[in-house]
C-alpha cells in the first residue's frame, strides 16, 4: 500500500479508540475551557500600564498638564499619535486599549471644550481603567463628563466624551473565548499525538507496526494527522461553551469557517510538535510535564489571557515570534470586528503553516532515530 493509504489505515484506527473513549474526551474538551472561560471571564482585576493613543492639536500648557496628569498613576501609558486616524488605525489594530483626542482650541475654551476618548469595549478592564483616569484628570480641569448624546451641548468645564470603536459591538466574553479556544486546540493537539505515540510503545503496539509491510512515516502522520482532529473537536467544544457563555461570533457562518482553518493550523503544528517530544520522552509523566511547560507560556505570550499590548516590553519580543500570537489575533479578528482582513489571514496562515512545517520535520527526525531503536 502506499504511504497515504498506509496512514489513513492507522488514523482510522486511531479515531476507532476515539470513539470507544469518547466520554472521556467529551469530558476533557469540556471542563478545560469551562473552568477557564469561567475564570477569566470574571476576571476583576485593574490592569496596569494600559497602552493608549493620544493625538493632541491643541499643542499648549493646558494640554501637556493634562497629558502629564494622565500618566502621573501608572495606570496607563501614553504613546503620541500624528493624526486621530492614525490613533483609530492602532486602536482597530490592537496595538492600543483607548485612543484620546484633545481638540485644538482646548486651552482657550476650558468653558466648552471636550475631551474625546474611543474606548476597546471588548477589554473592559482596560477601558474602565482609562474611562476612569480621562474623568478623573479632567475633573482637575472644572470638568464634567457626559455621555456621547449630551455632546452637542456640554454643560461647563470639559466634556469627556467616550465613544466605544474597535469590538463595540461584541463583548468581553468574546474576547476571553478567542483566546481560550486557540489554546484548547493548542492542549488537545498535545494530548492526542503524544500521549497515543508513548502509549502504543508502552504497550508494544509501536514495535509491531515498525514489523509490518507498511511505510514507517505513515505511523508518525497518522499520529499527527490525529491530533489535528482532536484539536480541533476540542477547540469546537470550548467555542460552543463559550458562545452559550455570552460570547460571539461577528463574522457569522463564515466566520465557523476561518475559526476551523487557522484552529486545523494549530492543530497541525502542536500535533507534530507533541510527537516530536513523544519520540524522546520515555515517561508519561515526563511528557505531560513538559508539554505542559511549553503550551502554557505561549498560550499566555499569545495573548490568550491578557491583550498582548499590556505585556511587559521584555516579553513583546517573544510574543512576536510566538506563533500562537497570530492564530489569537485571527479569531478574535473574526470573533469581534467580523472580518479577518486578507492581511491578517495570509500572515497568520503563512506563520502557522511555517511552524507546522518545521515541527513537521523535526518529528520526522526524532521519529527516524527513536524507530531504529526499538
Amino acid at each position: 500500500m502506499s504511504i497515504i493509504e498506509d496512514t489513513f489505515t492507522l488514523f482510522t484506527r486511531e479515531m476507532l479508540i476515539f470513539k470507544k473513549n469518547i466520554g472521556t474526551n467529551i469530558a476533557r474538551g469540556l471542563i478545560f475551557p469551562l473552568v477557564f472561560i469561567i475564570l477569566l471571564g470574571a476576571f476583576g482585576s485593574s490592569p496596569k500600564n494600559v497602552p493608549v493613543a493620544l493625538v493632541n492639536y491643541d499643542n499648549s500648557a493646558a494640554s501637556l498638564s493634562f497629558i502629564n496628569m494622565l500618566q502621573s498613576g501608572g495606570s496607563i501609558v501614553v504613546t503620541s499619535a500624528t493624526t486621530q486616524a492614525q490613533a483609530m488605525s492602532e486602536l482597530g489594530s490592537g496595538q492600543v486599549a483607548a485612543v484620546v483626542v484633545i481638540p485644538a482650541g482646548f486651552s482657550h475654551t476650558l468653558g466648552s471644550a471636550s475631551v474625546y476618548t474611543y474606548l476597546d469595549n471588548s477589554q473592559p478592564q482596560s477601558a474602565g481603567v482609562v474611562s476612569g483616569v480621562v474623568q478623573n484628570v479632567a475633573s482637575h480641569f472644572n470638568a464634567q463628563s457626559v455621555s456621547g448624546s449630551q455632546a452637542a451641548a456640554p454643560a461647563s468645564g470639559v466634556s469627556v466624551v467616550s465613544n466605544y470603536a474597535y469590538g463595540a459591538g461584541s463583548n468581553y466574553e468574546s474576547f476571553v473565548v478567542g483566546g481560550i479556544i486557540i489554546m484548547v486546540a493548542a492542549f488537545g493537539a498535545m494530548f492526542g499525538s503524544g500521549f497515543t505515540v508513548i502509549s502504543d510503545r508502552q504497550l508494544g503496539n509501536l514495535k509491531t507496526f515498525l514489523t509490518t509491510p507498511i511505510n514507517k512515516y505513515s505511523i508518525l502522520l497518522s499520529k499527527i494527522a490525529y491530533g489535528t482532529v482532536q484539536s480541533a473537536f476540542s477547540a469546537y467544544i470550548g467555542l460552543t461553551i463559550g458562545l452559550l457563555y455570552g460570547a460571539t461570533i461577528a463574522a457569522g457562518l463564515l466566520g465557523f469557517i476561518e475559526l476551523l482553518w487557522i484552529i486545523l493550523l494549530v492543530g497541525l503544528g502542536f500535533g507534530a510538535l507533541s510527537v516530536a517530544m513523544a519520540t524522546r520522552a520515555k515517561q508519561l509523566q515526563t511528557y505531560a510535564l513538559i508539554s505542559q511547560t511549553i503550551t502554557m507560556p505561549l498560550a499566555f505570550l499569545g495573548g490568550a489571557f491578557v491583550p498582548v499590548t499590556l505585556l511587559p516590553a521584555f516579553l513583546r519580543p517573544l510574543a512576536a515570534v510566538n506563533p500562537l500570537t497570530y492564530a489569537v489575533n485571527a479569531t478574535r479578528d473574526i470573533m469581534i470586528k467580523g472580518y479577518l482582513p486578507i492581511g491578517t489571514l495570509v500572515l497568520a496562515s503563512a506563520i502557522l503553516l511555517v511552524f507546522a512545517g518545521v515541527m513537521v520535520a523535526l518529528a520526522v527526525f526524532f521519529f527516524r532515530d527513536t524507530s531504529k531503536q526499538i
